[in-house]
Formats: C-alpha cells, sequence, structure tokens
C-alpha cells in the first residue's frame, strides 16, 4: 500500500485553479507559495520553506494563500516580514501549515503566539489586536477568514473545508468532495451544474426544489460561477 497523504499535504489546486478560484491576479499564488525573481533580484516564498518544482498546491497550502488573500494591501508589505511571522508560527506549532489550523485563532495562547510573531516581525496589528487585560482579538479580515473555515473537531483542528468567496456564503469547498471544485452548501452539487441548468434555461425556483436547495443558494451558484472561472 502507498504512503498515506495527510488532508493538509494533499495536492488540490494547480497555481492558476488557486488565482481563479480566489480572484487573485494571475500569478499571484506561484509567487507566494514558489517565490519569484524581479530586476536580477531573488524573492523567497512567502508560504512555503522553499519553492518547490510542481505544478499543484496542496490543501493546506490553499488554505494558507485563502487567509492572506483577505488581506487588500498584501502585496505592499516585504516578503522577508511575512515569511518571517509563518516561520515563527511553524516553528512554533510544530506545524508545517500552522495557519491552516483553529489554534492560531481560537485558543488564546495561540492568539498569544500569532500576536508576538507578528510584532517580532514589525507588523503591528496585522493578524491580532491587544485590548484590555491581555486579551487577544483577530484583526477583522482574519475574523472573517475563521468564519469562512470550517474545523476539524479533532485535536488537530485542521481546516476541512472553507468558503472561498465572503459574497457567496453558499459556495463552499471540501478537498474531499468533488475534487475539491465548488459546491452548493449542504449538498454535494457542483456549483457548475446548478450554474449550467439555469444558464439552459431552467427556472432556478424548480432547480432549487430539485435539488433541495434554497432559491438564494441557486442564485449564489449562478453568480459565482459567473465571476470565477471553474477550477476542473
Amino acid at each position: 500500500m502507498g504512503d498515506i497523504v495527510s488532508l493538509l499535504d494533499r495536492p488540490v489546486y494547480t497555481y492558476p485553479q488557486v488565482d481563479r478560484v480566489l480572484g487573485l491576479t494571475e500569478g499571484t499564488a506561484l509567487r507566494w507559495l514558489n517565490g519569484y525573481r524581479r530586476k536580477g533580484t531573488s524573492y523567497p516564498p512567502i508560504l512555503r520553506a522553499e519553492p518547490k518544482r510542481t505544478r499543484w498546491v496542496s490543501w493546506g497550502e490553499f488554505v494558507e494563500t485563502r487567509l492572506f488573500a483577505g488581506y487588500r494591501d498584501i502585496d505592499k508589505i516585504p516578503v522577508q516580514r511575512l515569511r518571517r511571522v509563518v516561520e515563527v508560527l511553524r516553528e512554533r506549532f510544530d506545524e508545517t501549515y500552522p495557519l491552516a489550523h483553529a489554534a492560531p485563532y481560537v485558543q488564546a495562547s495561540g492568539r498569544r503566539i500569532l500576536w508576538q510573531a507578528q510584532e517580532d516581525s514589525g507588523l503591528h496589528g496585522m493578524f491580532t489586536e491587544a485590548v484590555g487585560s491581555g486579551q487577544m482579538l483577530l484583526t477583522p479580515w482574519v475574523s472573517k477568514f475563521v468564519e469562512a473555515a470550517e474545523f476539524d473537531q479533532d485535536s488537530s483542528g485542521e481546516v476541512s473545508a472553507i468558503r472561498p468567496d465572503p459574497d457567496f456564503p453558499a459556495v463552499r469547498l471540501d478537498p474531499s468532495l468533488r475534487g475539491g471544485e465548488p459546491v452548493v452548501d449542504g449538498c454535494s452539487v457542483r456549483v457548475t451544474t446548478i450554474a449550467g441548468l439555469v444558464r439552459a434555461g431552467e427556472d432556478p425556483e424548480e432547480v432549487a426544489d430539485c435539488y433541495g436547495l434554497a432559491v438564494d443558494h441557486v442564485r449564489q451558484a449562478v453568480n459565482y460561477d459567473r465571476l470565477h472561472a471553474r477550477i476542473a
């Protein structure tokens, strides 16, 4: 039997697929994950310890990219500062994908580690903010990421599924379902299937009734599919 690949290590998407599903500028996922070279200067990856010669992005890497995609000014921050945050968290949590686990967000001790990592990297208030009595609050963009993520309830607390676009909360991604293609929440039907039926002339209410969905979920699937090229 072959080696068992963990959920977070499972290859799911290519770099262009990550860009499309998260609405990133072409080449962003490759740059964040593998680094880049510009005007004779090499810049290391942000989310990988070292570049990898592969066309695939693992689920853990995708989840961490989804987090960073929620911060509008990420490309204005020096790569070394962002990379340092991830390195510190990787070491402190002893996880390859520390930002794809619940600990930095839901545990008080985890939030403090996240806060210390950002402070050491000169990124004050980027991930967490200190309030009275030493309490740490997540910044709004991180809170939105946590709301979009579904964490396993076991001790590992891995992100097992996620909503890729906050404007379409009924659309979710699950690496163990339909090869990671976008599906409609509450069922395993691909977004492209629902959107295709409506584009072919089917009434949204009838499609919703056929699959046991809310009409709003059908409309979200249609609009999401219109804005994001399919990833398959």
